[in-house]
């Protein structure tokens, strides 16, 4: 039964895709987070979904949505020239087979973040595409949140639709991923078009949120934790009520610093934040952190995607002292950090593209939020700009101890500031034209 609902959803999906490129589009963002062929037993268990999804986006792009398209923005020329640099070190690599997996993927994603603009123009083909990420992620965190309510979790043991450490399913990129959606959900509650604004679509919303919460608290994952206290902040300064922020977060710290949570699986697993030192998977990460540094001094252009397995660092002793797996053994600790996978991956000119792509995200954001936060009429592009740039902040706060930096989700949000940016830019195109046709 599982098996028949997925393939009908999907095959739903793709014959929507006939009709409109963003259909098709939604039907790639939802197997791109559910991943459907994991969870299913039979019929579409072994097809290529994702290709499935791509190649109808286009063909119909091609065919009926090439009208006015938008300008290769400069994000997009920065997207393009990282999925060919990281083509370019994956050859280089010294791993080809690790790497060639991990470009599979990793060069979907940035396609696919290279079309979302053209595909998703209008503001209610934008809420679409959020919607559809923010009830797909929702499969996941759902499960998870509710058996944390009921008592389940711990990191690494929280295994929800489907067991294996990929994608949502692995526990520190869950966390961050669900405080990431927080303030998208925020906006979707406030501004939706495609939903009723009621007490119903209000309590839907807000149960999402309740759960994405319950499932950041089930992970036991510490970098959620930073990850929401980065996004309580980033609230707090964004909000006229400053002192009902300051005196709710007083108060919760209050009780929780006077409730005994040594007891509980989230309460032991934060108090080694205080304890890095001690903590062997900490200090381990540090170790590959300070070699990544001394990798790239070696090797300025990366070493291609997976080069971590350079290090062989295996753990540290409760002494200090770096165990390494025998000489000549292919393995590694991770780089665990969004920042040193790039580098140590794609050393510093990949590091520069990349984050030169976030930073001018950033920015654009910011001056969209400027612009529109007046206007009566595009308010909700300022609403969605301050969604957007308040999720890709918790993502690199998050990001500082997760190696998420290739998956969809942060890329989702850089494409969707391109994507509101030029919405902006053709209203104000098309106000122009309006006007310059009334004058005598």
């Amino acid at each position: 039964m599982q098996s028949l609902f997925l393939s009908a959803v999907f095959a739903a999906l793709m014959f929507s895709g006939f009709s409109a490129a963003f259909a098709a589009a939604l039907g790639f963002v939802w197997v791109d987070v559910v991943r459907p062929q994991q969870l299913a037993y039979s019929i579409i268990n072994n097809l290529p979904l994702s290709f499935i999804a791509a190649v109808i986006t286009l063909m119909t792009f091609m065919a009926k949505d090439k009208k006015s398209p938008p300008k290769f923005d400069p994000i997009l020329v920065l997207i393009t020239m990282l999925t060919i640099w990281v083509t370019l070190t994956t050859f280089m690599s010294d791993f080809p087979h690790q790497a060639w997996g991990k470009w599979d993927w990793a060069s979907k994603v940035l396609m696919f973040a290279i079309v979302i603009p053209y595909i998703f123009r209008s503001r209610i083909q934008i809420e679409a595409f959020l919607l559809i990420f923010v009830f797909s992620a929702s499969t996941i965190l759902f499960s998870a949140g509710v058996k944390t309510i009921l008592g389940g979790g711990g990191y690494g043991t929280l295994a929800v639709m489907g067991t294996g450490n990929t994608g949502l399913s692995e526990s520190s990129t869950l966390a961050v991923v669900c405080v990431m959606l927080i303030p998208v959900i925020m906006f979707l509650m406030r501004h939706t078009l495609i939903f009723p604004r009621n007490l119903l679509t209000r309590g839907l919303f807000l149960a999402i949120i309740v759960m994405a919460l319950a499932a950041m608290v089930g992970t036991t994952a510490r970098t959620g934790i930073i990850a929401a206290a980065v996004m309580c902040l980033l609230s707090m300064l964004q909000s006229k009520k400053k002192l009902w922020w300051i005196a709710g977060l007083a108060l919760a710290a209050v009780v929780i610093m006077n409730l005994d949570l040594s007891e509980t699986r989230w309460g032991n697993r934060m108090s080694t934040i205080e304890t890095y030192h001690a903590d062997s998977s900490a200090m381990g990460r540090i170790k590959v952190w300070q070699w990544t540094i001394g990798f790239v001094g070696k090797h300025p252009l990366g070493g291609g995607f997976d080069a971590y397995l350079h290090n062989r660092i295996l753990g540290v002793t409760p002494e200090g002292e770096t165990e390494y797996l025998p000489e000549g053994q292919v393995g590694g600790k991770a780089f665990h950090s969004i920042y040193f996978e790039v580098l140590g991956e794609q050393g510093i000119v990949g590091f520069a593209i990349y984050y030169l792509m976030v930073g001018l995200a950033i920015f654009k954001l910011v001056r969209l939020k400027k612009t529109w936060k007046d206007d009566p009429g595009m308010g909700w592009i300022a609403a969605l700009a301050n969604a957007l740039l308040t999720s890709i902040v918790v993502f690199l706060a998050g990001g500082s101890f997760v190696g998420i930096a290739y998956q969809p989700y942060i890329f989702y949000m850089i494409s969707l500031t391109v994507a509101i940016d030029q919405y902006a830019a053709r209203v104000v195109r098309d106000q122009l034209k309006v006007k310059g046709r009334a004058l005598p």
